[in-house]
């Protein structure tokens, strides 16, 4: 009987770590050392994983061990305990591709000679246990390429129908989707009822022409041609896949096998047929290889009314479309005019795309004065975008020498965008002559500015009083000690410092032409001026008290006149900002 994690569990109390030197003894295939064990340390002492020593030596192959572990009646139930991720020791066996053990436990489980209560013998039924992820010991062979071990198991249970995994992969879907060709010689060829599905639907045969697998395709059809009729969750078909992929060959492989219907089956979301995808894609062989076994087809279209030419149009590569236009099935003015649900003919969706298909504009079969449903014509629709260089210049040069107009729409267009570029004009007139009044005024004030510069630059070099010619303090300035003279500095300085920022700020205005930038150097450049001229006057009254003497009355008169500049500054300032 199967000794699960459920028995386990309920005899929590007896189970203990294994040892390292019995891990290490199964690993190495040291039965002596591992006949230091009791019955029950060979049942109860698990891995972290709940892995049993019977696990530990199928995954280093130690198929000597078997028989010796197994020679506990007891033991018996360690072929089918599992370890927390549901594998027996055959999972493990099967995966690491060991043949040897997997084939002692196999003729291990024959021998136990016991009825399961489904009436399956101990070996098939240990064939046939799934884990957590629902594989068998033959999914995990086949996963890892191991023939031999595939072979094996086969032959062991050539009847059983090995399912999809959680994630939906038959042991056959993973041998193809892998590339593992003998493997799938091995399962069609021997397996009675090998199930063929995929993830999301898929089969087998999706799965050989998305690896562009020609040998493995055409093996698959031979097998069961059915499976060109399968879709998957989206509705792709095969053939929706060889079309995508552009494979001519594949897509020849399927049209024989394939009904009639299959060409037309359309997409879910979309309803876009192989045709519509082999468009879309560019791949005109494969395109021409479809309308020529069944000319039908191109008069299909897709949930928003786009024919094949709609959506080679839509293309953003230069694909070879004129091949629409030496057709005979591809060529006729129906398709060539057909409009999709918003009014587009594929002349409209190659003026809206960046694609330049040489012939097509000046084909005659073109109607180049289509409207669609927002009343533009295809002219309408480049003239409508700003760059008309490359390859849209050259649409629109074709569509010219084709004799093609504008519509109404683009006519008010143009008219409306010419008296657009003239107010603008207008504007920019305006703009230009007011900043050159602009930089005129700064002109003015920079004249300002670099006369108080220099008034203040030279007032710095001849100090009142003037400079010891004798003594220690030779070159040194005479009314150092009066403050007076100490605010004279300080002011005539700050003059300086400051008008030569302004002849700076006037100087950027040389380098910037707009408007609102250069209003705000003139304000600033303004004030910075007007700060120099009252420290400047400040300085010279400064000046003139150190040097004149106090008794004689000048100092105070020239102090008092010097004020009334104050006087008039605050006046006009007030008029100014009142103004």
């Amino acid at each position: 009987m199967e000794y699960s994690s459920t028995q386990i569990a309920a005899e929590g109390a007896n189970i203990t770590h294994m040892d390292a030197k019995f891990y290490k003894a199964a690993a190495h295939g040291h039965t002596k050392i591992l006949e230091q064990m009791s019955e029950d340390d060979i049942r109860f002492q698990l891995t972290p994983k709940k892995n049993t020593i019977l696990h530990i030596a199928a995954r280093f192959g130690q198929s000597d061990c078997v028989e010796w572990i197994l020679h506990f009646h007891q033991c018996s139930s360690l072929l089918r305990q599992p370890n927390l991720k549901g594998d027996l020791p055959l999972h493990i066996a099967a995966r690491e591709g060991h043949f040897e053990m997997v084939n002692a436990l196999v003729c291990a489980a024959k021998a136990l000679n016991e009825e399961m209560e489904s009436g399956v013998d101990a070996d098939k039924a240990m064939l046939r246990t799934m884990n957590l992820e629902k594989e068998t010991a033959f999914h995990q062979a086949v996963r890892y390429h191991h023939p031999q071990v595939v072979e094996f198991l086969i032959e062991e249970d050539p009847e059983f129908t090995y399912g999809a995994n959680v994630r939906g992969q038959t042991p056959l879907y993973m041998a193809v989707e892998r590339g593992f060709g003998d493997l799938v010689d091995m399962i069609i060829s021997s397996c009675t009822s090998a199930a063929h599905t995929g993830i999301l639907g898929r089969t087998v045969l999706h799965a050989a022409i998305a690896s562009n697998d020609q040998g493995l395709t055409k093996k698959i059809l031979e097998w069961k041609p059915a499976l060109t009729k399968e879709v998957d969750e989206n509705g792709w078909s095969p053939l929706h896949c060889a079309a995508y992929l552009g494979n001519i060959t594949i897509v020849r492989q399927l049209l024989e096998k394939s009904d009639k219907h299959v060409v037309y089956l359309g997409l879910k979301d979309s309803n876009k047929t192989a045709l519509h995808i082999a468009a879309s894609q560019g791949h005109m062989d494969v395109v021409k290889e479809l309308v020529s076994h069944f000319p039908d087809c191109c008069e299909q279209v897709d949930n928003e009314g786009n024919n094949a030419l709609h959506l080679v149009m839509t293309g953003m590569n230069k694909h070879d479309a004129e091949g629409f236009l030496r057709d005979q099935w591809l060529s006729s003015r129906e398709l060539i005019n057909e409009m999709d649900h918003e009014g587009n003919t594929p002349l409209h969706l190659l003026a809206q795309s960046q694609l330049d298909i040489f012939l097509f504009p000046s084909d005659r079969k073109v109607d180049k004065m289509t409207f669609n449903n927002e009343n533009l014509t295809a002219m309408d629709i480049i003239l409508s975008t700003k760059d008309l260089h490359g390859d849209k210049g050259s649409i629109l040069r074709r569509l010219r020498n084709a004799k093609a107009s504008v519509g109404p729409l683009g006519w008010q267009k143009v008219i409306k965008e010419k008296g657009d570029r003239s107010k603008s004009k207008e504007q920019g007139m305006v703009e230009d002559k007011q900043t050159s009044a602009l930089k005129r005024r700064g002109e003015i004030h920079l004249i300002v500015a670099t006369l108080i510069a220099t008034v203040t630059f030279a007032a710095g070099f001849t100090l009142p009083g003037g400079y010891n010619d004798e003594g220690g303090d030779q070159g040194m300035a005479i009314l150092t000690k009066s403050a007076a003279f100490k605010a004279f500095i300080v002011t005539d300085t700050t003059a300086l410092v400051l008008s030569v920022s302004a002849v700076c700020v006037y100087f950027f205005t040389a380098l910037h032409v707009r408007k609102a930038f250069l209003i705000k150097l003139l304000i600033w450049g303004f004030l910075l001026t007007n700060l120099a001229m009252v420290a400047m006057v400040v300085a010279f009254m400064t000046g003139l008290y150190a040097v004149l003497p106090h008794s004689s009355g000048l100092a105070p008169a020239t102090c008092a006149l010097c004020c009334c500049f104050f006087i008039f500054f605050c006046y006009t300032c007030k008029k100014f900002i009142n103004s």
